[in-house]
């Protein structure tokens, strides 16, 4: 029994979507601050740079409770190299009180299904290495952890995870490569750069 339904952000949820991402980051183990931690804050701004900002809300008090921001290449909030066949996921977020109802699942599973819908064959995601409860709900959707792709922000090391969706994936993207020290994000996604292929 879930008792809540996924949808697109709708103007009225917007603000309470907004606090919800923001008290999960907070929640996971590094307070965001400065100009990101306002855009965390509002789902509206990401609208339009993303394909679709989604939101699971109760079914009884139409309350939001769990939100998540699925991307395809070609949208500004896709963080990853642009490679045709890909999509992901960003800003993941489940209120304190609605965990362990299975929010988070069934958002990251509306994600992948969009991702099929749209003739996706991979997820690749990326995730600050405090995350640690993001990973372990990543690994359980069936997310493989690629320390050959891990990646270097500003706000410190992040880990990349994959999902092939197809039995094209391994073809299209190559096996994944040796572990190595995170490259500098604008280096790691740079065009042609090998790291964006997995060797």
């Amino acid at each position: 029994m879930t008792g809540f339904s996924i949808r697109a952000l709708e103007e009225r949820h917007a603000a309470r979507v907004g606090e919800i991402t923001l008290a999960a980051y907070d929640a996971s183990g590094s307070r965001i601050e400065g100009d990101y931690r306002d855009w965390l804050g509002d789902p509206r701004a990401r609208v339009p740079y993303a394909t679709e900002v989604l939101v699971a809300v109760d079914d009884d008090t139409d309350a939001p409770l769990g939100t998540v921001t699925f991307v395809l290449p070609g949208d500004e909030e896709f963080e990853h190299p642009e490679r045709e066949g890909d999509a992901g996921f960003r800003m993941l977020a489940v209120a304190p009180g609605a965990q362990g109802r299975g929010v988070g699942a069934a958002l990251i599973d509306a994600c992948i299904t969009r991702a099929r819908e749209a003739g996706a064959h991979r997820m690749v995601i990326s995730s600050m290495h405090w995350m640690t409860r993001a990973h372990g709900m990543y690994a359980r959707r069936g997310f493989v952890r690629r320390p050959d792709l891990d990646v270097a922000f500003p706000a410190g090391h992040a880990f990349i995870f994959t999902l092939d969706l197809s039995d094209e994936a391994e073809v299209r993207f190559g096996p994944p490569g040796p572990a190595r020290e995170p490259l500098w994000y604008e280096d790691a996604w740079a065009e042609g750069n090998p790291v964006d292929c997995g060797g």
